[in-house]
């Protein structure tokens, strides 16, 4: 999704009750967890070949692959670009393709497509028990950050959308200005001093007539080091305020459409 310069209001001051329980259809498309390590060194090919066999049975689909990062150099007279080795990942994938893990040089992640089993049901347990495969193979002692991430798409029966008949928040335009087509906003905060938060709402490209699908896109970040020991209590850490800020947004015309039987 392309982001905005613009922010949107804080959800979490708009005074929405949080609700509780569960939806028959979250409309959670993925959910990303990214779990980054202080290590002696980075691990190499040869380190991520020795995990391959641990997780041949649970992701029989396995690469890997060279990562590359882009680096630009600008002078007053040209732009230079050129790429080079970020080290090796391991990318793994269940044969039905639901689940996906990858391996980097500092850094695991966890990811779950649609459907989504939840987290105390399901993905919590699979990030824990990825990390400490990783952990029996080359132990190490200190957490760097760990990120949690749902991207969420929620279909409207209507075009254009009326935004404020199913949200809790003002859009960043005036009432001249509200969007009948393609609409991006993007919003950072701190909810604490090591706990960054990003989100990023908007539109895509109606999938039928009178439709209007909007992304709700919510990245949590903890940038505090902890112990290895301690993720359990750091995943926690990172997961309570997703919900939270995922019902501020809503109201309860929209929570319907999550109840309702296709």
């Amino acid at each position: 999704m392309k982001d905005s310069s613009e922010s949107m209001d804080n959800p979490i001051n708009a005074g929405t009750t949080v609700q509780s329980g569960k939806y028959k259809r979250p409309p959670i498309q993925e959910a990303v967890c990214e779990i980054h390590f202080k290590l002696p060194q980075p691990f190499d090919k040869e380190a991520l070949l020795k995990l391959q066999p641990f997780w041949q049975e649970l992701y029989p689909q396995q690469d890997v692959v060279a990562g590359r990062e882009l680096e630009l150099r600008l002078t007053l007279d040209k732009m230079d670009a050129t790429q080079k080795e970020s080290g090796h990942k391991l990318i793994m994938r269940s044969a039905d393709g639901k689940n996906i893990a990858q391996l980097g040089p500092t850094f695991l992640a966890v990811n779950r497509v649609d459907p989504y089993l939840g987290w105390e049901e399901s993905f919590r347990d699979t990030i824990l028990q990825r990390f400490n495969e990783v952990q029996k193979v080359f132990p190490f002692e200190i957490i760097q950050r760990i990120g949690l991430r749902y991207i969420n798409r929620i279909d409207f029966p209507e075009s254009p959308l009326k935004w404020k008949d199913w949200f809790a928040l003002a859009l960043p335009v005036p009432e001249e200005l509200q969007p009948v087509g393609e609409f991006q906003s993007h919003a950072r905060s701190l909810l604490d001093h090591n706990l960054l938060c990003d989100i990023n709402l908007g539109t895509l490209p109606m999938p039928k007539k009178n439709v209007t699908s909007v992304i709700l896109d919510i990245d949590v970040n903890s940038l505090s080091e902890i112990p290895a020991a301690s993720l359990a209590e750091g995943l926690e850490r990172v997961h309570v305020p997703h919900r939270q800020l995922f019902e501020a947004y809503l109201l309860d015309k929209t929570r319907k459409l999550f109840n309702v039987s296709r």
